[in-house]
């Protein structure tokens, strides 16, 4: 079973949604971006996070297929992004 790098961005996913996948743990993440270069991390651009590997969409990772929702809750923020 092959992984990929995920990165989740709140702003990215409020513009053009995002995706839910399984880590090999079974847990599962939001994810808006990946890449498969080990070492490729890009900026902090739009808040963005590297959220771990995941499993690749061609080996059963990805649950939930690119869609957005109205708002996003940041608990950390105190409310809605």
């Amino acid at each position: 079973m092959a992984t990929i790098h995920a990165f989740f961005s709140a702003e990215s996913a409020l513009r053009s949604g995002s995706m839910i996948y399984r880590k090999i743990d079974g847990s599962t993440v939001n994810v808006t971006r990946m890449n498969n270069e080990p070492g490729f991390l890009r900026g902090n651009q739009d808040g963005e996070v590297y959220v771990g590997e995941v499993i690749r969409m061609e080996d059963g990772g990805c649950l939930q297929a690119r869609q957005r929702v109205a708002g996003i809750t940041d608990a950390r923020r105190g409310g809605r992004i």
